[in-house]
């Protein structure tokens, strides 16, 4: 069996500025998303999430990396993450 054949399909879906409860399916009394509802109901939808930083860019570092800001050193919104860094997009490229 090829590689490409045991690997597993990833889709990451991540939603910018939402609050937790900001869908249908986690009881929102006007919002109506019936897409994103499925798709909680078919995969994973995380009801406990918190942020390692309240600013974006280093929060998001932190995701990609899996770093806190105090560890990787990226504190700001201006932050540039270095080009040679463990990110899980890099550990997904090394497992084909």
């Amino acid at each position: 069996m090829k590689h490409a054949e045991k690997s597993p399909h990833i889709l990451f879906i991540l939603t910018d500025q939402q609050r937790a409860d900001c869908m249908g399916c986690a009881s929102h009394p006007l919002l109506q998303t019936p897409q994103m509802d499925r798709l909680a109901a078919e995969g994973v939808h995380f009801t406990n999430c918190f942020t390692t930083s309240p600013l974006c860019v280093p929060a998001r570092l932190s995701l990609a990396t899996g770093l806190y800001p105090h560890n990787s050193n990226l504190w700001l919104n201006d932050s540039t993450c270095p080009l040679d860094a463990d990110t899980y997009g890099q550990r997904l490229l090394r497992c084909g």
